[in-house]
């Protein structure tokens, strides 16, 4: 696999926003859609990022990958992120081609967040064994570098080998972060992938622990950490009330999760100063992406972030 250690590391925090690709009140028009990414793009975000599920009876969702192929052709500098694709769903070869083909329509700028994810009810549907979902999962991910035409020197599986996949992706190397917080899915995103991508159940000590682990197992394998991202998403709800702010999260995030979602502790809500004050805390525990997920497809709250909150994070 190639090693990211030739690429140049982030020199100060990135901020990303989620599209509405999750109707949390319904799934949004395709005006709509475009709408958001370009005025994320003009708000001077750095990325905008989808969620991936493929089955879910309690919120509308659009596909990842093609929401953000949608987006692509309407924007020009934003980076386009996944969070997280569930690579083992899909099977690998038509996975390689899409991401590959993404990459290219939008002059590189995709970033995958990848996890072994996904519920078992989706598994069974896909027709993928739970058993070997960690073997599929680095399989896959070295079946695509090879498709991609990357090198990695005794990782290419024999299911690639010769394989020729052209148009390439615009980037030499599509950056790829691992999620998971458990100790082995930190490990693998020290040793190979090129970042990690926490969830937004991870607090910021949590974070903080996590990103030590990685920073550790990344120099034991030879790897410099420096140039690995640490990255992470939040949920957010700016309102110049904390509690109307708390509770608009408490009532929507149970609909996607399907049980009660600890939003007083896991997430950021409240006057713009507060929110400034709870992201700082993921920054200074090492996150260098922050990527903020909304609860709502209206523009007035991305606008918020954008003008109230993004400028205190960008001084510090």
């Amino acid at each position: 696999m190639a090693d990211p250690s030739d690429r140049p590391a982030v020199d100060g925090p990135q901020f990303g926003i989620y599209l509405p690709n999750v109707g949390w009140e319904a799934a949004p028009s395709p005006a709509e859609l475009v709408a958001y990414a370009v005025d994320a793009e003009e708000r001077g975000f750095d990325s905008v990022w989808v969620e991936d599920r493929l089955l879910h009876d309690g919120v509308d969702m659009l596909e990842a990958l093609t929401t953000l192929t949608f987006v692509a052709a309407h924007t020009t500098r934003v980076k386009l992120g996944t969070s997280v694709l569930l690579v083992n769903l899909r099977n690998p070869l038509p996975l390689a081609k899409s991401l590959s083909t993404l990459d290219y329509l939008s002059s590189g700028r995709l970033v995958i967040g990848a996890s072994l994810g996904g519920r078992p009810a989706e598994y069974d549907a896909a027709g993928v064994s739970m058993r070997t979902r960690v073997s599929r999962f680095t399989s896959t991910v070295q079946f695509m570098r090879a498709a991609w035409g990357e090198e990695q020197p005794g990782l290419t599986p024999d299911s690639a080998a010769g394989l020729t996949m052209l148009p390439r992706p615009a980037q030499p190397h599509i950056r790829i972060w691992f999620g998971g917080r458990v100790e082995a899915a930190l490990v693998r995103a020290a040793t190979f992938a090129d970042g990690w991508l926490a969830s937004s159940t991870t607090t910021a000590e949590a974070f903080r622990s996590g990103w030590a682990t990685v920073t550790a197992h990344a120099t034991a394998a030879g790897r410099d950490p420096g140039k690995l991202m640490p990255a992470k998403f939040c949920y957010i709800h700016v309102d110049d009330s904390t509690e109307r702010a708390l509770s608009r999260l408490e009532d929507t995030l149970p609909r996607y999760y399907g049980r009660p979602y600890d939003a007083a502790n896991l997430s950021i809500y409240g006057p713009h100063s507060r929110c400034a004050e709870q992201a700082l805390e993921l920054l200074d525990a090492g996150v260098r992406s922050l990527i903020f997920a909304t609860v709502t497809p209206d523009r007035a709250q991305l606008a918020r972030v954008a003008q109230e909150v993004l400028p205190a994070l960008r001084k510090s």
